[in-house]
Formats: structure tokens, sequence, C-alpha cells
């Protein structure tokens, strides 16, 4: 069984992993902002934000956090390391390029392998000059669809997987069905789908859609997004994760929240009256509870925040 890295440096074995939540971010911010205003961002409160929010989902048992904030969100290790150590808890943190339009002219002008070597380099190497390594790698596409950048991006994060043997953790937009032009391209560059996670699927409640999507090669879906309403709310979120067990898909669902305690793409107060119960606690305190109401067994729910993340780093079937 391989061991996965983790924020810091250290490696944990994948069984060792716990209730995880695998999709929530510790800070987002836009970077070219923050690179020329940097008085416009205050890194205490950030951090304060950060470590409330972790410290409060390990009162829920919750052991490991995967931080899905890559170049172009912001990523920072070194501040994932500040939480990692106040919270005691497991950060995973990945590679990848976050766009729904373009890439910098530095991967356009010089290719594919351009960024796969980047992504490579995070994995083998290590991620902004440290010795914490990406353990998976993710790919997006949102409203605008695939643009040739945005396909580039994708082909990349495909590659690199293929090279490294890292997951695949995936951003779409079920709008447009973004998530079967995901599949399509990871088909044609031979991905293996019992290491992908096609991710945001629960935006939507159309069943028919999810299952078209769980129906390739094993590849999990995340219903990832409890506590942003403004997609689709709470109770239709539940419904169709009541559902999508009814109908036998357990060992292929994942839950979390895309939780950001920091994303300077809004003001906080236009963020907390707009979604005021987004936490990295929802899932506890709202969402399971509703579950076991609904007929939904404590080893269902298990598998899904313990053993199915744990899967995707094992590449278990």
């Amino acid at each position: 069984m391989s061991k996965v890295p983790i924020v810091g440096g250290g490696e944990i074995n994948p069984g060792d992993m716990g209730i995880t939540l695998f999709h929530e971010h510790l800070k987002v911010t836009t970077e070219v902002v923050r690179w020329n205003w940097p008085h416009l961002y205050n890194e205490d409160e950030e951090l304060r934000r950060a470590i409330d929010a972790v410290n409060a989902a390990k009162r829920y048992g919750v052991k490991t956090i995967i931080d899905l904030t890559v170049a172009g969100l912001g990523r920072d290790v070194k501040f994932d390391e500040r939480v990692a150590k106040a919270t005691g808890i497991n950060i995973i943190m990945g590679t990848g390029f976050y766009t729904y339009t373009e890439l910098p002219f530095y991967f356009r002008n010089r290719g594919i392998d351009s960024l796969v070597d980047a992504f490579i380099h995070d994995i083998t190497i290590g991620i902004q000059g440290t010795n914490t390594r990406a353990a998976f790698v993710k790919a997006v596409i949102d409203s605008p669809g695939l643009t040739s950048d945005v396909e580039m991006a994708i082909r990349a994060a495909a590659r690199a997987h293929i090279k490294t043997g890292v997951p695949i953790i995936t951003h779409s937009f079920v709008g447009n069905k973004s998530s079967l032009e995901l599949i399509r391209i990871f088909r044609e560059e031979g991905v293996d789908f019992s290491r992908t996670v096609i991710g945001h699927v629960g935006d939507t409640d159309d069943i028919s859609y999810i299952e078209q999507i769980l129906r390739t090669g094993g590849a999990f879906v995340g219903l990832d997004r409890f506590g942003l309403d403004t997609y689709l709310p709470l109770e239709k979120r539940v419904k169709t994760t009541v559902e999508l067990i009814r109908r036998g898909w357990v060992d292929q669902l994942l839950l979390s929240h895309d939780y950001c305690p920091t994303i300077d793409w809004y003001p906080p107060e236009v963020v907390k009256s707009t979604v005021p119960d987004w936490s990295m606690t929802l899932i506890f305190e709202k969402v399971i509870p509703r579950l076991k109401n609904e007929g939904v067994t404590q080893e269902q729910i298990d598998k899904i925040l313990m053993d199915n993340p744990r899967k995707i780093f094992t590449g278990t079937p």
C-alpha cells in the first residue's frame, strides 16, 4: 500500500486517513491581486479563520483534510504548514492549474509538456520549494466550457496522473454537463477512472446524469458543496444523496463542503449573508442526522467518509 504525502514533508498510510473531508480549502485568494497589493490582506486573520475551521471539523472526528487549492487559487504551502502544525490534522495538498478560460503565457508559449513537467515536479520533488509533495492532480472545467487552454490543462493533469500514479480530483460545472467533457478527455488519455473524482456533481439533483458519470469505469463523484445553497439547496442535496445510496452507489460517493474560511472573490459579509450555513462542519451537524433519518446506516456513512477517500489513493476497486 503506497503512502500518501502530507503537508510538512511526512507521509501517512491511506488506512490512517480516518474521517476525511476530501474537497475543502484553507484559503482562496487571487494571486495577481495579492502579489501586487499585499496591504489588502491580513494573513493573521486568514490563519485564525483556517485554524478555527479545521479545529471545528476535528471536534467531529475529522482526521484528514484534502486541500483543493492549486495554482490559480492562491496555493500557499507555508500557510497550510502553519495550519497543520496548529491543529495536528493531516492536510493533503495537490497540483494542477485552476482556470475557466486561459493559462499564463509562460505555459501557453511552451506547450503542454512544460505544464506536465511542472505538475510532476510538485508530485515528485515538492511544492513551492518545500519538501511537501503533491498527492493528487486537479483538473478544472466550468461554465465557459472547453477552451483550448482548459483542454491543455486537463490533458496535462491526465498525463501527470499516468506518469506518476497520483489520483485526479476535478472541478466541473453541472450547468453545461462539463463533467462529460472531462470523462471524454480522460478516456482519450488513458486515465484510471478508479483513481478519479468528478467533482461538484452534487450541484444537481438529476439522478440520471449523476448515474451516467458513476457508470464510467468506477469513477467517484463529489457531492461536495453542502452549504452552497446558491447552487442547490441542502434538502435537495440530502435527497439526492439518499437516492444514490438507495440505488447502490455508496462505494463511489464522496461528501464534502468546498468550504473556504477565506475567499477574496467577495467581501466576507456577502459570503456570510449569501451562504450562512456554509462551513467545514455542516455535514456532521445537519446532513448526517438527515441521512440517518432516511435510513442510511452508520456503516454506509463510514464508507463514504473513510473508506472511499482511502480508495482514491490506493486504487482499490
